[in-house]
């Protein structure tokens, strides 16, 4: 038509979110943004800048040509991740970024329960925010229009409820934070021993944060909490409590409050302060155990899409890389408590493709006095906990980072295995059985020497094979010599003399306390089986696992409900037990540089069984400058079923 005015190959920015039709033309705005009477520019076009590939669709004799197989074996698979970032060879056009949740100018990441709603609007109607990341305008506008609608009378209830519920709170204490020496020791304790391979928060930001008044306390509750596994006797007794347990419970009952009153308006600080509450767990029948607490974790993070690569895409490169840690770590503990619970894990492989956990991702301390930790620097710490994410990659059934073959979790893992799907056990055992041989010299071969990275792992790997053979029908029902689950738990087992070697018992309480209890179920069914070398072998090591146990009643309170248990089995067969030693409790009297005054270390291992343990006790003494990756407390199937209803064999 003569009068009509030419278009423009370009589309208008709001046209392109909402995928319409745009009549813009150089200079005049389109039909669309006058109506909305909105601004109307052009999108950055990147036409004709992505060189096009071509595809060798024609097939040999053979079937398709050797250029078709390759591409076939570089295609994504769900549940791995290419080298280079994820759809990299899609154009940017066609990759829509979310617009939530979305991180405010204050740092904080509310939580959106149904973001799906929300970003599919944005890419139909466009951006009410004109592009920008703060989520404020949008809280107060959904809440202001609520409260329209429910009428000034119900508006006044709700002002009351939280005026009620502050009260409470204040009345409970939970804003109530130790002095500030209590603080700093609390906050070493727990920077020290659980922080470093545990990364889920970043130092330098919290430090920051409270330093300016404007912590979550609901994340500093729990961090205290984390710290009263690890910190020192006298710092418990200085902050006023009678025992470690009543500060254990009191923090831990501080952030209940908090987070059940939904005090907390930052999701990644509940991830994070839900994530820590996993070192309570009070008894066998606690419902609120640490799976219950992971299960939030898990949950708000893959609300927030931590799982999805494109979720990253708006941060910047710092939180970037404090998502990716928190994710890796939330997904390895739900591996690991999966297995240990025998419960389906929450996160699916196939559903996830973030980049996998790098050297880059962790945070490198300024100070030199913080970049050590064992005794080493951090950055074997950074590698310990790579490796342990790799591990439970493959404990799952998941493709690891250097393997081409992607197993997804439907369809080998499964977490009661029977005759009919044993392959699935097959294939999991021989991941695992290779995955040592990735590792560095220094952490293949355990002695008394190694390093207590060295050993952490290698018990970590221990576990893993054991309760995937103790969980097959095949295995599980032979444990005596010669037999894999036997050989398993002997390696346990002197992986546990070298922590006791070394004066680790409490710094690596956390990543000990379920392999004791994994290995002490076992020698108590060859007790029951087995004859009488099997018996007296058995004998000693559950002796042995039964002064660890005893060590660490005060720090974890589930383990006092395990012990009378054990206990019980135990003297059942004429088993000797060591008796509880009342001033244990608190655990052993330290001095004031923190070291034992005479410790265990340096004697060979054959002189570090029970007997020596129970008569050096009070020389194992935390290390307030080690740190531990925690994969803490629970596991199913304590001990086989008949040992409760049938009578002992007779001699």
């Amino acid at each position: 038509m003569a009068g009509s005015r030419p278009s423009v190959k370009v589309a208008c920015t709001a046209c392109h979110d909402r995928r319409v039709k745009c009549d813009r033309s150089e200079g005049v705005s389109c039909s669309n943004c006058r109506i909305a009477r909105r601004h109307c520019g052009p999108i950055i076009s990147r036409r004709g800048r992505i060189r096009k590939r071509k595809l060798p669709l024609i097939p040999t004799k053979g079937g398709f040509s050797s250029s078709a197989q390759e591409n076939a074996r570089n295609e994504h698979h769900p549940g791995s991740y290419a080298s280079g970032p994820p759809n990299s060879h899609y154009p940017e056009e066609q990759q829509q970024e979310p617009c939530f949740p979305a991180q405010g100018p204050n740092g904080k990441t509310p939580y959106i329960g149904d973001s799906s709603n929300l970003n599919y609007l944005v890419q139909q109607f466009g951006n009410p925010f004109g592009g920008t990341t703060d989520i404020g305008p949008l809280e107060d506008r959904l809440q202001g229009a609520m409260l329209a609608r429910l009428g000034k009378s119900t508006e006044q209830e709700i002002k009351r409820v939280h005026s009620n519920t502050n009260e409470r709170l204040q009345q409970e204490g939970a804003f109530d934070l130790p002095p500030p020496e209590i603080s700093e020791k609390l906050l070493n304790a727990y920077f020290f021993h659980s922080l470093a391979s545990l990364p889920v928060i970043d130092r330098s930001r919290l430090l920051e944060s409270i330093n300016q008044g404007t912590a979550s306390n609901l994340l500093l509750n729990a961090i205290y909490l984390a710290s009263t596994i690890y910190c020192l006797d006298e710092t418990i007794a200085d902050a006023g409590f009678v025992s470690r347990y009543v500060a254990s419970l009191t923090f831990y009952r501080r952030a209940k409050s908090l987070y059940d009153a939904g005090y907390e308006n930052d999701a990644v600080a509940t991830i994070q302060a839900t994530f820590l509450m996993c070192y309570w767990w009070s008894g066998i029948l606690e419902p609120k155990d640490p799976w219950y607490w992971l299960g939030i974790s898990v949950g708000m993070a893959q609300a927030l899409g931590m799982h999805q690569e494109k979720s990253y895409m708006r941060l910047s490169e710092k939180d970037r890389r404090i998502w990716r840690r928190l994710w890796w770590t939330i997904y390895a503990m739900d591996v690991n408590l999966s297995m240990l619970l025998d419960r389906p894990p929450r996160v699916q492989g196939r559903l996830y493709n973030v980049k996998p956990l790098a050297e880059d991702d962790f945070e490198q301390p300024t100070d030199s006095a913080d970049q050590e930790t064992f005794g080493e620097t951090l950055n074997a710490a950074n590698r310990f906990t790579i490796n342990a994410v790799q591990l439970a990659r493959i404990g799952i059934g998941v493709l690891i980072p250097t393997s081409r073959l992607a197993i997804l979790v439907d369809q080998f893992y499964t977490i009661k295995f029977d005759e009919a799907n044993s392959h699935s056990q097959d294939v999991c055992l021989n991941q695992i059985s290779r995955w040592p041989s990735s590792l560095p010299a220094e952490l293949q071969n355990v002695s008394m020497n190694s390093s207590p990275w060295a050993m952490i792992t290698n018990l970590l790997y221990q576990e893993y094979q054991l309760l995937l053979h103790r969980s097959n029908p095949r295995f599980s029902h032979n444990t005596g010599p010669g037999t894999p689950t036997f050989e398993i738990c002997t390696q346990m087992f002197h992986i546990l003399e070298f922590v006791v070697a070394n004066d680790l018992i409490y710094p690596a309480a956390a990543s000990i306390v379920a392999p004791v209890l994994s290995i002490l179920s076992i020698h108590i069914v060859n007790i029951y089986r087995g004859n009488a070398g099997i018996k007296m072998i058995s004998e000693n090591r559950a002796r042995f696992c039964m002064v660890i146990l005893e060590k660490l009643l005060d720090r974890f309170p589930v383990v006092a409900s395990f012990y009378p248990i054990y206990e019980a089995l135990l003297k059942r067969y004429a088993v000797d037990v060591p008796a509880y030693d009342e001033k244990t409790k608190t655990g052993p009297a330290v001095s004031e540089t923190g070291h034992p005054s005479d410790g265990m270390a340096g004697l060979p291992v054959e002189e570090c069984g029970a007997e020596n343990i129970e008569e050096s006790s009070s020389s194992l003494l935390q290390d307030h400058t080690s740190a531990i990756f925690p994969f803490p407390l629970p596991f199913g199937n304590l001990f086989e079923d008949f040992l409760l209803s049938s009578p002992p064999p007779e001699s």
